[in-house]
């Protein structure tokens, strides 16, 4: 194994990890809802409006961080994202009435902020071009790992030891143990900063140009990202907050096969995101790629709303409309490089991967607000139409981008 293979599987770990931890922290409260409530006296919509603080705070803060990450460099925002996450983690053990746990929301989301736009800063400017795909589909892998994780590890911490406190305990204490992986390793992020391998002569040549301020608002490219993300994660919140109430009541399945319906869609979409790295690698039009995958989400979506077929369909095609998405990941993420580095230079990378990655929080907050007033009304197909509309929103968006990018050229 050469030495600049082993150096990009070791920084795609180091990432991955820490990409990992920032969805586990997505889920480290919602599980341990059983065991607050009661101590607490507090409402679903008590402790949802937490949540929303964390959402928001995240999305707010990504959009910051980003120039953060510009300005001072990804390390130092890497590090500093993590700490916070350890802050929040020990924080929520010691929780003393229910307001307390705002802060700690507030905490989190902003240490959940700075992920996106520091690890693919760092990715696009040190990982080797021909290993740039698979090095994008493994952080998506190990980002959905860490959801899948959260609830596993919280619930079990919480029901063995009788204390949830000592589940949000070991939250902090995994932030903890990731932070010290990361500093222990600075040697090797400035050889590897320093080198900047990832970066073509010509690229590297750009970066000499003054920096772009918030002159990077002013691109319809950006803007076209933002929505691609917005669109995207759109579709996904409504899957993630309702599938098993649409599928129960559209199709009068039990709620196995209901809350399995979104299972097979993460486990589509993680086939897909492994294939994707391949066809990203082959397929130099990353917009095409996104428009065709995509575009497989879609129709399975308008399939699912039409009940044409019994209820045989619903893991089957929520595993097809993960799988399409999936594919699109790897791609998606070589489109924003792209567009930024056509329009930008890599000094814009954070601040360009911040702003656009805002857009999947705005969406993911909007989803269950929009969405969720028309399942009150019996309206559960419009729902998963809403799904399939929102995806064909996102390739539409990504053949924008690529318009764009053909058109500078």
């Amino acid at each position: 194994m050469t030495e600049a293979r082993k150096q990009d599987i070791l920084l795609i770990t180091l990432l991955g990890t820490a990409h990992g931890l920032s969805h586990y922290f997505h889920l480290i409260i919602p599980p341990l809802f059983p065991w607050i409530m009661p101590e607490f006296g507090t409402s679903f919509a008590e402790m949802g409006a937490v949540m929303t603080v964390f959402f928001i705070t995240s999305s707010l803060g990504q959009a910051v961080s980003g120039i953060v990450v510009d300005k001072l460099g990804p390390r130092v925002c890497l590090y500093g994202g993590v700490s916070l996450l350890m802050i929040a983690g020990f924080l929520f053990s010691f929780a003393q009435n229910y307001w307390w746990f705002f802060p700690v929301a507030a905490c989190a989301g902003l240490g959940n902020s700075v992920f996106h736009p520091t690890d693919f800063s760092i990715i696009n400017r040190c990982i080797s071009s021909e290993r740039l795909p698979f090095a994008f589909s493994i952080h998506f892998l190990v980002g959905n790992v860490g959801w899948a994780l959260a609830p596993i590890i919280m619930v079990g911490v919480a029901s063995f030891t009788g204390s949830w406190r000592l589940a949000a305990a070991t939250a902090g204490l995994m932030a903890l143990l990731v932070l010290i992986a990361l500093v222990s390793h600075n040697a090797f992020f400035d050889k590897i900063l320093t080198e900047g391998k990832g970066l073509t002569p010509e690229e590297k040549k750009a970066d000499e140009k003054a920096d772009v301020g918030f002159g990077f608002l002013k691109l319809l490219v950006v803007w076209l990202c933002f929505l691609f993300f917005f669109c995207n994660s759109f579709a996904l919140g409504i899957l993630q907050n309702f599938a098993p109430s649409i599928f129960n009541a559209t199709y009068h399945v039990g709620l196995e096969i209901a809350t399995g319906g979104l299972t097979a869609y993460m486990i589509g979409s993680i086939v897909g995101a492994v294939l994707g790295a391949y066809v990203a690698k082959a397929f130099k039009r990353s917009d095409y790629v996104i428009a065709a995958s995509m575009s497989l989400s879609a129709l399975m979506a308008i399939l699912l709303a039409s009940q044409w077929f019994g209820a045989w369909c619903v893991l089957p095609l929520m595993a097809v409309m993960g799988f399409g998405v999936g594919v699109a990941t790897p791609s998606r993420d070589i489109l924003i490089r792209g567009a930024c580095m056509t329009f930008l230079n890599s000094k814009s990378l954070g601040r360009v991967y911040g702003f656009t990655y805002c857009g999947m929080d705005v969406g993911q907050t909007l989803a269950p607000l929009i969405a969720g007033p028309l399942l009150d009304a019996g309206f559960f197909s419009l729902a998963l139409i809403l799904v399939g509309i929102f995806q064909t929103g996102a390739l539409l968006t990504a053949l924008g981008v690529g318009q764009q990018k053909e058109k500078a050229h």
